[in-house]
């Protein structure tokens, strides 16, 4: 039990109640006197304790022998439950016990402990950091800690959680056993939970107290800020657990060996590409029509060029992800670490390219993603580009002044509730707050149903009937006077369209379902803006019935282009989209490494930072606000024409 300390100190025999130091404070009569009250105590007999102490005269006694007196009733009327009389005893005793400072500690340790008994918290933990527990040892100086930690939880004192976390780890001598120890996991999960500054500042305070558990915790941020990418901040503060700890072995030997990783991961051939494709499975069929744009890209280049003087050709290392997440994170670390690869081009399907980015991007490689990444533009950064164009190069033409002029400032979207579409949303969101635009509505829908009319109605106003209860009524009457004249639904309300365009970022099959829901409610003449992925077979198949549709896309290569013309040479049909993709992939990979001469990972990501622009089949990449943004364009579809558009055409419109 938390509280058996306190009858230790009367129970605890052959262990000196008078610390060294301190023996001028008592005289022998006195402690002769304690020891027997201490033994008729532990025999169960509380009222003759309290009786033989009270017969102590405390007139005749040394200030610190008050103090010991009051503090052993204390613990007698705590024994007996009697908290009110042992909190008065132990207040008392604090009056004459300061030139004992470890009896004064003590006391504290059983004020407090009074306190807790009550429930009084508040009253706990302001007794407990009045106690200079570095007086205390042992179990009462664990003790000391383990209320402090529990009454802190309560008020919510996570600081003070950790500093006690911090301290009850002291006592130990050696990395297994502080690892080993019950409450170490519960420490690392509390001091990460404190913001880096706080940490920092923590671990520097208790250096000085115990190397071994400040300088670990170092460690650890160390290992925390190479996994977020902040290489050079993991860099600066392994130097300074070498400066602080180096009299600390084992502390030293995680230092060199964490260099050692650094310098294997730093390590690059400049004109090596590692390549990570689902070759096997149910994805292997995509997967090999990818690697055969890259493998196309590459033979085409080395070919051109192998005569020219100190030409190196380019080597692909290629690795199967076998369609996992996780199998393709391990392949990025073996990519880099024991083949030195320059950069990585995968992420065919965006499941697997997020997980694949965030291991290459802790490890300073560039990443180059055959789909899309649907995470939050804090994660992403200069070591990224995402071939078909990110959520934030779709949106930031949606933003555009052009695009705006054109089509108003007063937008809308419709998006699926998925991580994907939340990427949509955010990103929308975001810009349009950083360029002044107004969002009028913003509404979701479920992907699983196959009936979006009521998303669709709220974005026209016409699910709220409440609110419109008086247009309603007269709107009825008009329609019952005139006589139903057609079989057609008779829109009674009209749509209130307070936008001038809704952006749609849903896969063809939705969008099928959700456009013509717009006629239904008789809002025509709505521009609707699809992604990328609205440049399907499907949608220009049904686009005869859907009026004039609008969506974002990169540039496609003609079907007679160079690279089109001698895909078919070599594979003897003509590229598709995916094929595109990785001939694209090899080309931006191709610019970035015959830009200059790269002897390790931090010089080719510098170049990369002053980089004006990345140039692409499909398109150029320019680096914002350390994103690299594809140039795309605003494309219309209209009976089953895909065209380029130019913003005074759809004005002219």
């Amino acid at each position: 039990m938390l509280f058996l300390f306190l009858l230790g100190l009367v129970g605890c025999g052959g262990v000196s109640l008078i610390s060294r130091g301190t023996e001028d404070l008592y005289t022998k009569e006195f402690i002769a006197k304690i020891e027997r009250a201490k033994g008729v105590f532990s025999q169960g007999n509380a009222e003759q304790a309290l009786a033989d102490l009270n017969l102590i005269k405390e007139d005749l006694l040394l200030p610190s022998e008050r103090a010991m007196k009051r503090n052993l009733m204390g613990v007698i009327h705590f024994g007996k439950g009697e908290f009110e009389q042992a909190i008065f005893q132990f207040n008392t005793a604090l009056t004459s016990s300061s030139l004992d400072q470890k009896l004064t500690a003590q006391i504290y340790l059983n004020l407090a402990s009074s306190y807790f008994k009550l429930g009084d918290v508040d009253n706990t933990l302001s007794t407990l950091m009045l106690c200079d527990f570095k007086n205390l040892k042992g179990k009462e100086f664990q003790n000391y800690h383990k209320l402090r930690i529990s009454v802190s939880k309560e008020l919510g004192k996570k600081r003070i959680v950790t500093e006690s976390l911090m301290w009850l780890m002291s006592e130990k001598k050696d990395l297994v056993s502080l690892k080993s120890a019950p409450e170490f996991s519960e420490l690392v999960a509390q001091y990460f939970a404190m913001n880096q500054s706080e940490r920092l500042r923590m671990v520097k305070d208790f250096g000085a107290d115990n190397k071994l558990v400040s300088g670990y915790l170092t460690y650890l941020e160390v290992e925390q800020l190479h996994t977020l990418a902040k290489r050079e901040d993991a860099e600066d503060l392994l130097e300074w657990i070498e400066d602080q700890y180096d009299d600390n072995q084992e502390l030293m030997n995680l230092v060199v060996n964490f260099k050692s990783r650094l310098k294997n991961y730093s390590a690059l051939n400049q004109f090596s590409i590692g390549v990570i494709l689902p070759l096997s499975g149910k994805k292997a069929v995509f997967g090999r029509r990818a690697l055969a744009g890259i493998d196309h890209a590459v033979r085409r280049y080395n070919s051109v060029n192998q005569n020219a003087e100190g030409f190196v050709p380019i080597q692909l290392h290629i690795a199967d992800s076998e369609g996992s997440a996780i199998v393709g994170k391990n392949l990025v670390t073996d990519l880099i670490e024991n083949k030195n690869v320059a950069l990585i081009v995968g992420g065919l399907f965006s499941t697997e390219a997020l997980a694949e980015y965030e291991v290459s991007k802790r490890l300073g490689t560039f990443f180059i993603s055959l789909s899309q990444i649907y995470a939050d533009k804090g994660i992403k950064d200069h070591l990224l580009v995402e071939i078909p164009g990110s959520v934030e190069s779709q949106v930031s033409v949606l933003f555009s002044e052009d695009f705006l002029n054109t089509f108003g400032r007063n937008g809308a979207i419709i998006y699926p509730s998925s991580d994907r579409g939340i990427a949509y949303m955010d990103e929308f969101w975001r810009k349009a707050n950083e360029k002044g635009v107004e969002v009028q509505n913003i509404y979701s829908y479920d992907r699983s149903s196959t009936d979006h009319r009521d998303t669709v109605k709220r974005l026209l106003g016409l699910k709220f009937t409440r609110e419109r209860q008086e247009e309603l009524e007269i709107l009825k009457e008009l329609h019952e006077l005139e006589g139903a004249t057609s079989i057609r639904r008779i829109q009674t309300l009209k749509p209130e369209i307070d936008f001038d365009w809704t952006f749609i970022p849903s896969f063809p099959s939705e969008a099928l379902q959700l456009i013509p829901s717009f006629g239904y409610f008789d809002a025509f003449d709505i521009p609707l803006i699809g992604d990328p992925s609205w440049r399907s077979q499907i949608i220009s198949k049904e686009s005869f019935k859907l009026g004039r549709l609008y969506f974002v896309d990169s540039d496609v290569p003609k079907h007679e282009s160079d690279f089109s013309n001698s895909y078919e040479a070599r594979y003897g049909n003509k590229p598709r989209l995916i094929e595109i993709l990785g001939y694209e992939a090899f080309e931006v990979a191709n610019n970035i490494l015959r830009n200059g001469q790269y002897e390790s990972r931090a010089a080719l990501e510098g170049s990369l930072r002053s980089l004006a622009n990345l140039r692409g089949l499909t398109g150029s990449w320019r680096l914002d606000d350390n994103v690299w943004i594809k140039s795309m364009n605003t494309m219309s579809l209209y009976r089953g024409k895909t065209s380029k558009m130019r913003m005074k055409e759809v004005k002219a419109e």
